[in-house]
């Protein structure tokens, strides 16, 4: 009898959750097909509108701004000016005994010249008194005597200033200039067994003032 009992109790559940299974079954699938599907209409959409980037500004190509082309402008006529020029001027008489002339002409200042010249005598040894002599620049005469020379030495050549003098000479500024210079000296001897009258020495100074 109790046997009977127990077997019947345990069919009792079994019966039970085989209901309550379906039921469930049943119901989930009632509540998964009829779930309306909400949507958060609070929520916000996400707006998928790009935002444009801060356009880059090109940068333009660099000008170069030519100088100004400066105004010729006439160059100014100097004032003052630099001529400093020198030579020697000789005779030609044969024998061992000559004239030099020694000139050095420079600027004085814008319209004029400065000539120094120096007459020399070039010989080996020599007896000579006092001879009169005279040099021509540009057409004037500086006449001089010179001292008596005595040199006894006939070993070489000796050279005796006899006469000395500054000129100036007109020039203006940029000017070609002629400048003549001659130069004699009355020896009226002999030198070397040569007969020698006058002793010349002459050229003519060409120079840009």
């Amino acid at each position: 009898m109790d046997k009977h009992r127990t077997n019947v109790f345990i069919a009792l559940v079994l019966v039970l959750l085989i209901v309550a299974a379906i039921l469930a079954w049943v119901t989930g699938s009632e509540i998964l097909s009829g779930a309306p599907v909400t949507s958060n209409d609070d929520a916000k959409p996400v707006s998928s509108k790009s935002i444009p980037s801060a356009p880059v500004k090109e940068s333009e190509p660099s000008q170069t701004v030519a100088a100004g082309t400066p105004e010729p402008t006439s160059t100014p006529k100097p004032t003052d000016r630099v001529l400093d020029e020198s030579g020697s001027i000789k005779s030609d008489t044969g024998a061992n005994i000559n004239m030099r002339v020694d000139w050095h002409i420079q600027s004085a200042s814008s319209t004029e010249l400065t000539l120094d010249v120096e007459v020399y005598i070039c010989s080996y040894a020599i007896n000579a008194g006092p001879h009169s002599g005279v040099i021509r620049i540009c057409g004037k005469e500086y006449k001089f005597v010179s001292e008596a020379i005595r040199i006894d030495d006939n070993t070489k050549l000796h050279e005796t200033l006899i006469y000395d003098t500054t000129v100036t000479v007109p020039a203006e500024l940029g000017e070609t200039v002629a400048v003549p210079i001659s130069a004699n000296w009355e020896f009226d001897g002999v030198y070397g067994g040569r007969q020698i009258d006058r002793i010349t020495a002459e050229s003519t100074l060409t120079v840009k003032a």
